[in-house]
C-alpha cells in the first residue's frame, strides 16, 4: 500500500501503518481513516503543495467585484447572529479571510475584527475594497500576544490545512480563557456525505480533512477546548456553484466528472452573480426562503457541513 507512506494522524497522533482503514478508492487518491479516533484524511502520500498565495487570479477577482456583495454580507448576518449568543463584542480574528466579507460583516456590527489571509489577491480585495484590517500571511508565522483574542473564527480553512492540531493549539494560545472559536468545515458523516460517498462535491485534493462530529470533538478535547455546539450547515452558494452548475453542464456532457473538474473559479462566480442579478424584490423573497430553508435542514441535520462552537478551557 503505497498511500501509508509516512501516513500519520493528525487529530491522535497514531503512526502505525496497519491501524489506516482505506475508506475511499479514487482515480485520483486514496481516503484513509484511523481505526484508533475515526479521523478521515487523505494520506500524506497523495499531498500536493498548493500555492495558497495563488488561490485566485486576477479573472477570479474582477468575478467577485461585480458580485452582489448585499447578498453575501446578508448571509454572513446568520453567522454574527450565532456567534452573539456566546460573545456579544470584543476582539474578533479571522483566520482565513478569503475575500473579507464575514470580516467586513462582524466589523459592521460591532465587533473588533481583524485577520489574516495568505492569497495575495484574497488579502489586496479585503484591505483595499473593503478596507479591513487583514495581514497578508501563513497564520502560523504570525505573532499574536497570548490571551489577548475574545473570538477566533475560522469559514472553510480547516480542511485544506496540513497540520490542524498545531493550528488548534495555537487559536488556544491566544484566545483569552473562556474564548471561543467557532468555525466551519465540511462534515464527513453527514447525511449527504454519506450518501455520495467517493463521489462527494466536497471531496478534492484541496480538502486533506474530514471531520466527523466524533472526529473534530477528539480534536478540540485533545487541544484544551470544549465542545458548546455542532450544528449542521448548507451554504447555498456553495450548492449552486458546486452542486447546480456541475449538474447543468452535465446535462450537456456525458462526462460528468471531467466536466465538473474543468469548472474554473471565475466561471463558478461568475454563475453566481448571474442568479443573484435578479430583480431586488426576487432577491428579498429568495433571501427570506433562503434564511427558513437554512434553519429547517440544520434542525434536521441534512446540511453537508458543520458549523463548531468551542470554548477554550
Amino acid at each position: 500500500m503505497e498511500y501509508s507512506e509516512n501516513i500519520y494522524c493528525e487529530v491522535c497522533g497514531n503512526k502505525n501503518p496497519h491501524k489506516f482503514n482505506l475508506k475511499f478508492e479514487r482515480s485520483d487518491f486514496n481516503v484513509v481513516e484511523c481505526q484508533n479516533c475515526e479521523f478521515v484524511f487523505i494520506p500524506q502520500f497523495y499531498r500536493e503543495h498548493i500555492a495558497y498565495e495563488e488561490y485566485r487570479d486576477e479573472e477570479v477577482l474582477n468575478s467577485v467585484r461585480k458580485g452582489n456583495n448585499y447578498i453575501k454580507f446578508r448571509r454572513h448576518k446568520l453567522r454574527i447572529k450565532l456567534i452573539r449568543k456566546y460573545v456579544k463584542t470584543g476582539k474578533l480574528y479571522d483566520i482565513g479571510v478569503g475575500w473579507g466579507h464575514f470580516l467586513y460583516t462582524a466589523k459592521l456590527m460591532g465587533f473588533d475584527a481583524s485577520g489574516v489571509e495568505i492569497s495575495e489577491l484574497m488579502h489586496h480585495y479585503a484591505v483595499n475594497d473593503l478596507q479591513l484590517n487583514v495581514v497578508h500571511d501563513n497564520f502560523f508565522k504570525v505573532k499574536i500576544p497570548e490571551n489577548t483574542l475574545d473570538i477566533v473564527t475560522m469559514w472553510d480553512v480547516l480542511e485544506h490545512i496540513e497540520k490542524p492540531a498545531e493550528v488548534v493549539r495555537k487559536i488556544n494560545y491566544i484566545l483569552k480563557d473562556n474564548g471561543y472559536l467557532v468555525f466551519q468545515v465540511p462534515q464527513i458523516d453527514s447525511k449527504v456525505a454519506r450518501k455520495q460517498k467517493e463521489k462527494w462535491s466536497m471531496m478534492s485534493l484541496e480538502h486533506i480533512n474530514y471531520f466527523s462530529k466524533s472526529s473534530i470533538t477528539t480534536l478540540l478535547k485533545n487541544e484544551g477546548f470544549e465542545i458548546v455546539k455542532i450544528k449542521s450547515s448548507y451554504e447555498l452558494k456553495l450548492f449552486l456553484m458546486f452542486t447546480v452548475l456541475p449538474w447543468i453542464k452535465g446535462r450537456k456532457n456525458k462526462n460528468k466528472q471531467n466536466e465538473q473538474e474543468a469548472i474554473s473559479n471565475s466561471e463558478r462566480q461568475n454563475f453566481f452573480n448571474k442568479i443573484t442579478k435578479l430583480p431586488k424584490f426576487v432577491i428579498w423573497l429568495g433571501l427570506l426562503a433562503h434564511d427558513i430553508i437554512y434553519k429547517i435542514m440544520s434542525r434536521l441535520n441534512y446540511g453537508e457541513e458543520m458549523i463548531v462552537i468551542a470554548r477554550k478551557k
